[in-house]
Order: C-alpha cells, then sequence, then structure tokens
C-alpha cells in the first residue's frame, strides 16, 4: 500500500496565522533577552529620534538662522547706490516711487531710503569733530540691523514731526564727549542743534561709529543737498530669495531711469551668503553623520546579540529542523526577531523625536509643517525596516545552514 502525500498551496488563513506565530514567538524570546537588546534599542531608538528632529526642526532652525539679522548682518541686503565717477553730471537720486514699487516687490523685508553727507562739522560747546551725516528713516535700523548700545533709535514721530534729535556713533561720542553721558545734550551740525537720544554699538561697518543719523525729513528741511535719495537698503526675507531680489531690485530701477542705468550700483553680498550657507550645510552633515553612526551602532549591536542568541539556541535549532523544520522556516523566526528588535527602538525613537520637536518648537519659538514630520516618522520606519533585516540577516542565515545531527550533539 502506498502512501501519497499530496502538498496543498498555504492558504491565506494560514499564512497569517504563521506571521502571528512568528511575531509571537520573536516577541517573547526579545522579553527573555531584553537586558541583551537593551543597548541595540535604545541606540536604535536615539537614532531615529536625531532623525526626525533633524528632518523636521531643521528646516525651521534654518529658516530662522536665514531671518535672524543680528547672525545674516548684512548678508541679505541689496544696496543701490550711485557711481558718481561714471556720470558726475548726473544727480543721482531715486524717487519715493522706486521705494514703493520695490516695497511690493516678493521676498522684500524692509525698504529703507537715506542720503549720505560726509565729512561735516560737529560742535559740542568748543570741541568740534567731523562726521559722516545721515538723513535716514525710521526702518532704517530694523533694514540694515543697526543696534543701539545705549538711549534709542530714531521713531517715526521723529520722522514726520521733523524732530531735532540725533543717533551717533560711539566714536563721536568719545571725541565729543569723552566719558560723559551725552543722552539729552545738545550738539550743532551746521550750526543747528540736535538732541542726542540714542548711540550707535556693536554696527558690523565701522564708518557707522563716525556717523550721526538724523530724521530723513529734518535734515531735507534744514541741509542743503540732503532732500533726495541717494541709496536704498532693501532687506530681503532670507538668503534664498536675495539673489532673485537683486535681480528684480536692479530691472526695476533700471528701467526707471534707463539713460542713467550704468551708473547705478545696485550690489548684495552673495559671499557672505555661501559663507554661512556652507557652515550651515557642514553643521548639518555632521549631524546626519552622528545619527547614521548610531544607527549603524544600533544594528550592529542587533547582530551581535543575534549571533550569540543563535549560538545559545543551538540545540533548539536542531531540535526544530528535526521535526521538520527548513531553512527557510528558521532563517524566518530569526529574521522576524531582530526586525522586532529594530522597529520597537524604532517607535521608541519617533516617541522621543515627537517630544523632542515640540520641545524645541517650544523653545525657539518656531513652526514646522506637519508633512514634514509626517515624512520623516514613515523614513524612520523604512529605516528601521532596513536596520532589522540587514542586522539579522547573518545570524538567520547562520542558524537556517545549522546541520540538524550536529546541532543536537552541540554543547
Amino acid at each position: 500500500m502506498r502512501i501519497i502525500i499530496r502538498h496543498r498551496p498555504l492558504e491565506s488563513g494560514s499564512f497569517c496565522m504563521l506571521l502571528v506565530d512568528l511575531l509571537e514567538t520573536s516577541l517573547r524570546q526579545i522579553y527573555r533577552n531584553r537586558r541583551r537588546y537593551k543597548g541595540a534599542v535604545l541606540g536604535t531608538a536615539l537614532g531615529i529620534a536625531g532623525l526626525i528632529t533633524v528632518m523636521t526642526v531643521g528646516d525651521s532652525i534654518e529658516g530662522l538662522i536665514g531671518r535672524n539679522l543680528e547672525i545674516l548682518g548684512s548678508a541679505t541686503i541689496i544696496k543701490a547706490q550711485w557711481d558718481y565717477r561714471s556720470q558726475i553730471w548726473h544727480m543721482g537720486y531715486y524717487s519715493r516711487r522706486d521705494i514703493q514699487n520695490i516695497s511690493r516687490l516678493p521676498g522684500v523685508l524692509q525698504v529703507a531710503a537715506t542720503t549720505w553727507k560726509g565729512s561735516q562739522d560737529i560742535d559740542f560747546q568748543k570741541i568740534t569733530y567731523k562726521a559722516r551725516i545721515g538723513a535716514v528713516e525710521a526702518n532704517f535700523f530694523d533694514t540694515i540691523y543697526l543696534p543701539i548700545a545705549k538711549g534709542r533709535r530714531l521713531s517715526v514721530k521723529d520722522v514726520s514731526e521733523m524732530r531735532s534729535v540725533c543717533v551717533i556713533g560711539e566714536t563721536v561720542q568719545k571725541e565729543l564727549f569723552n566719558n560723559e553721558d551725552p543722552l539729552g545734550k545738545k550738539l550743532m551740525i551746521q550750526g543747528q542743534p540736535f538732541e542726542i537720544i540714542g548711540i550707535l554699538g556693536g554696527a558690523e561697518d565701522p564708518d557707522y561709529m563716525e556717523t550721526v543719523l538724523v530724521p530723513f525729513s529734518t535734515a531735507g528741511a534744514r541741509f542743503r543737498g540732503m532732500k533726495e535719495i541717494t541709496d536704498i537698503y532693501v532687506r530681503a526675507v532670507d538668503w534664498d530669495v536675495a539673489p532673485e531680489l537683486h535681480r528684480q531690485v536692479s530691472i526695476m530701477l533700471k528701467a526707471g531711469q534707463p539713460g542713467y542705468a550704468d551708473s547705478m550700483q545696485i550690489t548684495y553680498y552673495a559671499d557672505r551668503i555661501t559663507a554661512i550657507k556652507t557652515v550651515v550645510l557642514i553643521f548639518k552633515l555632521f549631524l546626519y553623520g552622528a545619527i547614521i553612526v548610531t544607527l549603524i551602532l544600533g544594528g550592529l549591536g542587533i547582530t551581535n546579540v543575534m549571533l550569540a542568541i543563535v549560538n545559545e539556541r543551538t540545540r533548539e535549532i536542531g531540535l526544530r529542523e528535526a521535526l521538520g523544520a527548513t531553512e527557510k522556516m528558521i532563517m524566518s523566526q530569526f529574521l522576524t526577531e531582530s526586525l522586532s528588535v529594530s522597529l520597537i527602538g524604532a517607535i521608541i525613537g519617533i516617541l522621543i523625536g515627537f517630544l523632542a520637536v515640540q520641545s524645541l518648537h517650544t523653545l525657539l519659538d518656531t513652526g514646522s509643517d506637519a508633512r514634514i514630520f509626517l515624512a520623516s516618522v514613515l523614513f524612520s520606519v523604512a529605516i528601521g525596516v532596513i536596520l532589522g533585516v540587514c542586522s539579522g540577516l547573518v545570524p538567520a542565515k547562520r542558524a537556517g545552514r545549522l546541520n540538524a545531527v550536529e546541532a543536537m550533539k552541540f554543547e
């Protein structure tokens, strides 16, 4: 009598049961060896948390840096002035319409109109000092980021009411007042009295330390040749829009005075933007490098623990093979165990990353796109799967290739 055994294809219900059994067995083994897996899970979790944090908050922080005037200084400023050497017969001034048109351009944060007069006599009592006079609007200080060391800056009311007030540089203060406090005192500019309301400090351009700034309207009414706008300062929203904004400002201003386009000098500091972006890029690469190293260490930790466990469970593997377990089934069990360890670390890392992102948003007062966070979570899960499979592949192959007889004899 012959016994014929026919193998039927595995039904979907049986396949699901097999997956559930594999997962249950893997989790049981992980819990049993939890002390060994602790380091590997922690390494994976920290790497995933760092990845989510950098991906989610990185763009926000980079945007914050790109808008931080103190860090950028003049890097995102477009400056329009005149080259009087090329067309000395031209009056060299811009109009209020130019200011209005520029302010409507996309990517503009501030536009400030100015005019300058160099080497003017500044008198206080019997002391005379030659300094540059700058006629500025109230937003000039925000446009170029000009900090005040003491007192206050010029306000909108100072300009609108044509007040006789001024802000002086630190060099002017030292030359005229020595160690005295100049706030509230009056100095004479071309015979006109001006009350000192502020002292400049920490300016990027040292020329401002030898400058006296007065309201644009007051200078136009009291000083000859300071009615017209000779210089325009444009602050871009961030460094990404600065090159395109420079191009648009150039086109707009030169189109307004086509006969004198060659005399216009419209510049921005591309080299400074490149330098700052390079520093940020290096810092981000360093962070990503540290994260990758952490993930690799976590994966190596899983591999080492799995190899040790395969060695300890050699007799068990041999017994299973003797009972009919195939090489594929043995490999599936150990791969599932490795994958489970990696995904547990990934889930813990996602939770830590979420808390870190929320904390940084509160601390830095920034926000991020929820889609970026979701993408980082999905990417982290994918990394967890890849890490688990790669880490468990070698131990799983070793376990699957064990000879049943030799494994049963293993001590």
